[in-house]
């Protein structure tokens, strides 16, 4: 008798939850807990791995739930659906497919079990679409309310657009080599204010000189250095500014536009706003849907 209870024991405590038909053993809570432990610094004390060990299981029984749903549902993902989202990650980081796996393997994971991950997310969107997204709406009203009490977080703080011709300086430079170097800039920068084009500017002192030109992008004022908006302050549009010097160059800007500060119009941010609120009330259902599922369920 002892024996059988012995052995009624060590089958119970292998087992770590059961949900609805379906079982989560505690070797399968263990590797999980090892695989979040790796990904860790610095390894947790007894209480705190008790409490992650504890919301690992929580986690396993809600995916495990998630999965059961899924499954009564018949959602499926085919073949297309995701190489789409493969192709769409690898836009969005601008990657080929063979930089994309090359990426994967470097964190450890096998591109087959990263395609397992991502068919698993789609299904989970397609769950939540079908059992939430879908039962959420946003009227016009409460977009309108939302804009007129975020104001301040609608306001564009002005900007500039800026372009500019790059004459390096070597560190090693001498005192007349670096005078020279300012000596062709302010040259350069003559031939611009006689309404030369910057592009065929740059590119005549550019064997000689390694000389380039350029757009800079779109800044506000906060985000230039001090010496930039010293030296463009004044500068019509489409003017340069004198020499500006840096620690490796010196720079001739161009002010291609400036765009004053003021008030995103409520038709430009409509769409933005509507996917906030949108976005946040689906977070607060999907909690109350993972705990009805909970609740359900045995």
């Amino acid at each position: 008798t002892i024996g059988l209870s012995s052995a009624a024991a060590q089958v119970v405590s292998r087992i770590a939850a059961v949900v609805n038909k379906d079982i989560i053993t505690t070797h399968q809570l263990d590797q999980k807990l090892q695989e979040q432990l790796a990904k860790q610094e610095r390894q947790p004390s007894p209480a705190q791995l008790g409490a992650l060990r504890q919301e690992m299981l929580s986690r396993m029984i809600e995916e495990t739930l998630v999965q059961q749903r899924i499954d009564a549902l018949n959602l499926r993902v085919s073949e297309e659906e995701i190489e789409t989202a493969l192709l769409d990650v690898q836009k969005k980081n601008k990657l080929s497919r063979e930089d994309l796996e090359s990426a994967v393997l470097a964190q450890g994971l096998e591109f087959d079990a990263y395609r397992e991950n991502l068919s698993k997310q789609i299904l989970r969107y397609k769950l939540i679409g079908e059992e939430v997204r879908s039962k959420v709406d946003v009227s016009e009203g409460e977009v309108v309310e939302y804009y007129r009490a975020h104001l301040e977080d609608y306001r564009l703080e002005p900007q500039v657009q800026l372009s500019a011709i790059t004459f390096p300086v070597s560190e090693k430079a001498s005192n007349q080599e670096r005078q020279q170097i300012r000596k062709i800039a302010n040259e350069a920068l003559a031939r611009l204010r006689q309404n030369e084009e910057m592009e065929p500017v740059a590119a005549s002192y550019n064997k000689t000189y390694g000389v380039t030109g350029g757009e800079l992008g779109r800044f506000t004022y906060g985000e230039l250095v001090p010496e930039f908006v010293e030296a463009i302050n004044g500068v019509d549009d489409g003017g340069f500014s004198e020499p500006v010097k840096t620690p490796g160059a010196f720079l001739l800007l161009r002010v291609d536009e400036r765009l004053p500060g003021g008030l995103r119009q409520f038709d430009s941010v409509n769409h933005e706003i509507y996917q906030l609120i949108l976005d946040q009330k689906t977070d607060a259902r999907i909690k109350e849907w993972t705990q009805a599922l909970t609740t359900k369920s045995f």
